[in-house]
């Protein structure tokens, strides 16, 4: 039997410390990697075409949010919305049908809000379609209350009033203008 020259194990040793080093250093840094990836990966959410149902203490559908895209992004707990579609139908009073551009709800959901191009039709067999433009509008789900400082054009029964600021109840079909109030009244 033949014995390795020193020199052989002296270059075996040295190659297996090196692999060694190798492989604590790839996975010291690929650790710090997948953590941070894992972290990020597990507080994101991505949904397509997403339907968001609330219900009243009853048990029925008080509203129902569809958008084009739904996310929660990392290092934030609420929800962005693209292509936003509301479906707003209190139990005793008209639906509503609210659609925007962009949407977003907090953490709390204490607030639905809608951003640009929003635009609230209400419509019933028995009265006038009303049609509310803005560019945004908060919606708070346990009052039933929605509001704007921004600019609304509202649309009924052939009128046409132009405002700055709107506080409205979609439970009582309630609403007030706020401030420079203008309107267009035909016969």
């Amino acid at each position: 039997m033949h014995t390795p020259e020193p020199k052989t194990f002296l270059f075996l040793g040295i190659l297996l410390a090196l692999a060694l080093l190798s492989l604590f250093i790839s996975s010291e840094g690929q650790g710090d990697k997948d953590d941070g990836w894992r972290k990020a990966l597990s507080m994101a959410y991505y949904l397509e075409d997403a339907e968001l149902r609330s219900t009243g203490p009853d048990g029925k559908e008080v509203f129902r949010i569809l958008a084009r895209n739904a996310a929660q992004e990392p290092d934030e707990l609420g929800i962005k919305l693209t292509e936003v579609n509301m479906i707003y139908g209190p139990p005793t009073a008209l639906p509503w049908d609210l659609k925007a551009d962009r949407g977003y709800i907090p953490e709390d959901a204490s607030v639905i809000e809608l951003h640009e191009n929003v635009v609230a039709v209400s419509a019933s067999i028995d009265k006038p379609t009303t049609v509310i433009r803005t560019q945004r509008l908060d919606i708070n789900p346990a009052t039933r209350e929605a509001t704007t400082e921004a600019r609304v054009k509202l649309d009924f029964d052939g009128r046409v009033i132009n405002a700055k600021g709107m506080e409205a109840n979609f439970e009582t079909n309630d609403l007030k203008l706020l401030s420079n109030v203008s309107g267009k009244f035909l016969p």
